[in-house]
């Protein structure tokens, strides 16, 4: 189900939005009440980063559902993969193979007619390859269990050697792909013909060399089977260290790879750890209010400094006191942020705003006024009304 919040919904915030703002200046111009105003500003702003966070929440919240509705999907289609592959992949190999080796063994029309359902199997081999492996990985069979599939189903392998048991799991699948993709290869283009892999231990891993005779006169390549495995295999060992090289050698294709014992760790997403709606608009919370939170630490700062006067000094200030004496007590800077209305005074007066510290504006809420070098006036506008 689609959380996503419908167009129309944005144009319509945006006007309720709108229309609060020219109400609320409205009510300031009419009523003069600016620390109010300020207030209601602020619970305005606040307001509409809540509904954008909500927004992102919905959407985050669709998102989310629709990776997990595709995740089940994609098992699925694996599911489904793997049993297709089980089912139908062995039969068709065995099914080319036998075709392969009668090829060979006959002549006139019964070599023509194994030619040709030797090319149709292996057009549907191909084809099913390529479908399985638009949906998940190349399935990794054993090694044995590969080797003893091919010869039962008359294939002439011979070992020299065996794979070290000390190599790695990723190693030993390494060796799997390769040799499943150079016996695919000798069975495509020289069937009958006899395969020899030779294992060798390396000082730093393990060396696989699959070699066999090429026939005088190669089966043509079914249509859409043209050697593209072995640079594809060549390009997916490579960044875990491993080599694959080709080369004939006396009129037999060979076949080598150099593969590292602990093979370079792919980087990869941790499984399971898909970050949830919540988590996610949190996150993205996260640094507008990180900015917000500095931009009014450092405008707070900067608003008090030298501009605080404690409650006791200010108690210590009265009319009539000499402005040298009021200098004393007074800080050397004005408070720059005055939403606090005061009361009329004459034109020859001249009056200083300071702040007690508050938090987070540091607004004046102290007057004091001075004339002909003396205190005029003393005012305390926290009790003032601020409506």
């Amino acid at each position: 189900m689609d959380h996503r919040p419908s167009r129309p919904m944005t144009p319509v915030l945006t006007g309720v939005g709108v229309a609060a703002q020219v109400a609320l200046i409205g009510w300031w111009a009419a009523t003069g009440a600016t620390v109010v105003y300020v207030v209601l500003q602020l619970m305005l702003l606040a307001a509409a980063w809540l509904v954008l966070l909500a927004m992102r929440y919905r959407r985050f919240r669709a998102d989310y559902e629709h990776r997990i509705v595709t995740n089940t999907v994609l098992a699925d289609r694996s599911r489904l993969a793997d049993e297709m592959h089980d089912a139908l992949g062995h039969e068709l190999s065995v099914i080319a193979l036998k075709a392969g080796s009668l090829q060979v063994r006959t002549t006139g029309a019964v070599h023509e007619e194994a030619a040709s359902i030797r090319a149709d199997v292996e057009r549907a081999v191909d084809r099913l390859h390529r479908a399985l492996e638009g949906v998940r990985g190349p399935v990794v069979e054993p090694v044995d269990a590969m080797i003893d599939r091919l010869v039962a189903s008359g294939a002439s392998i011979t070992q020299i050697g065996r794979l070290p048991g000390r190599c790695s799991a990723t190693a030993g699948s390494l060796v799997a792909q390769v040799l499943r993709e150079a016996l695919t290869n000798a069975l495509r283009h020289a069937p009958g013909m006899p395969v020899t892999i030779s294992y060798r231990g390396t000082p730093t891993g393990i060396a696989v060399e699959i070699r066999n005779p090429m026939p005088d006169e190669e089966p043509p390549p079914a249509p859409g089977a043209a050697g593209t495995g072995i640079d594809a295999l060549r390009r997916r060992v490579a960044p875990l260290g491993a080599r694959l090289s080709t080369a004939d050698d006396h009129d037999a294709f060979v076949m080598t790879a150099q593969i590292p014992r602990h093979p370079r760790p792919l980087p990869a997403p941790e499984p399971g750890r898909r970050p949830s709606p919540l988590g996610e608009t949190l996150r993205s919370a996260l640094a507008p209010a990180a900015v917000a939170g500095v931009v009014l630490l450092g405008f707070y700062t900067w608003s008090v400094h030298d501009a605080v006067i404690e409650d006791q000094d200010f108690a210590r200030l009265h009319t009539g006191m000499p402005t040298d004496a009021a200098a004393d007590v007074l800080p050397a800077r004005q408070a720059p942020v005055r939403l606090i209305g005061t009361a009329p005074h004459p034109t020859d007066w001249s009056c200083g705003y300071y702040t007690d510290g508050n938090f987070p504006l540091g607004m004046a809420v102290f007057e004091v006024c001075s004339h002909d070098g003396s205190v005029a006036r003393v005012a305390d506008l926290r009790k003032k009304s601020w409506l």
